[in-house]
C-alpha cells in the first residue's frame, strides 16, 4: 500500500478549489484472495474517499484516487495524511496484517492586502505639522511582511511638504490589521493672505510571496487653506491704486 506522491499542494486562495489529489496503490503480494479495508485520516483537511474496501486476487492490485480538501482561505500549514490498511484472507481471515502509508497535504500560503486612509480628507493650514494614519489589513492566510511607502513622497517634498513614515515595514498576522502613522508638515506658502491648495498623499502597501507581488494603494487628500490676514485687503487696494 503506497501513495504516488509524498506531498500534494492545496491552493486555497479565493476562487480556487482547495483540492489536491494523489493515488494510492493497493497490492496483494500473497497467494490467496484477500479482503482489504483502508481508513485514511488527516487532521485539518477532508479526505475523499476516507475509507476503501476491496477484494484482491493473488497478485492483483488496484489504484484508487485520493484527494485532500481544505476550506477556501484556510490557514497555511502542512497536514500529515495517514492511511491504515488491514487485510486478511477472504475465506479464513487468518493472520491479518496491518500496513501504513501516508502523504503530506500542503495548504499553500497566499497574500491578500487592503489599505484604507483613516483621514481621507484633511483640512490644514500652511506651516502646520499634523498626523495622518493608514490602516493595512492582511487578508492572506499567514503572517506576512509588508512594505509601506509614500509613493509620491518626492513630489510632495518638491512642493515644500515634509513627510515622515515611522514604520516602512511591518509584520501582520493573517486576518489582522495595523495602523501606520505618518507625520506631515505643510509648506508655509509664499504670499500673505489666502493659501488655498489641494494635495494628495498616496500610500502603498505591498508584499512579495513566491515571486508574486500583491500591492494596494490609497489616497488621502489635503486641503491646505490659509487664514485671511486682517488689513491685507486694504493694503492690497492701496497697492492697486
Amino acid at each position: 500500500m503506497t501513495f504516488a506522491d509524498a506531498a500534494v499542494k492545496l491552493d486555497v486562495r479565493p476562487g480556487a478549489s482547495g483540492v489536491g489529489c494523489t493515488a494510492m496503490l493497493i497490492e496483494n503480494q500473497g497467494i490467496a484472495n484477500i479482503d482489504v479495508n483502508v481508513v485514511i485520516t488527516g487532521g485539518g483537511v477532508t479526505i475523499s474517499p476516507s475509507t476503501i474496501s476491496v477484494t484482491l486476487a493473488s497478485g492483483g492490485s488496484i489504484t484508487v484516487p485520493v484527494c485532500a480538501i481544505a476550506n477556501v482561505r484556510a490557514g497555511y500549514k502542512n497536514v500529515d495524511v495517514q492511511a491504515t490498511g488491514q487485510g486478511c484472507e477472504t475465506t479464513t481471515c487468518l493472520n491479518p496484517q496491518t500496513k501504513f502509508a501516508g502523504f503530506t497535504a500542503q495548504i499553500e500560503q497566499y497574500a491578500r492586502l487592503s489599505i484604507r486612509a483613516d483621514q481621507p480628507f484633511q483640512r490644514v493650514g500652511p506651516g502646520k505639522e499634523f498626523p495622518l494614519s493608514f490602516t493595512v489589513i492582511n487578508y492572506g492566510n499567514h503572517i506576512d511582511t509588508i512594505l509601506v511607502e509614500v509613493i509620491n513622497q518626492e513630489a510632495l517634498e518638491d512642493a515644500g511638504f515634509i513627510v515622515a513614515l515611522s514604520q516602512p515595514q511591518v509584520e501582520i498576522d493573517s486576518q489582522g490589521e495595523m495602523q501606520i502613522p505618518l507625520q506631515v508638515r505643510t509648506p508655509r506658502g509664499t504670499v500673505v493672505g489666502w493659501f488655498n491648495e489641494y494635495h494628495t498623499v498616496i500610500v502603498k502597501a505591498s508584499t512579495t510571496l513566491a515571486g508574486e507581488t500583491e500591492a494596494r494603494s490609497i489616497t488621502s487628500t489635503l486641503w491646505v487653506r490659509g487664514v485671511f490676514m486682517p488689513g491685507f485687503e486694504t493694503a492690497f487696494s492701496l497697492l492697486a491704486l
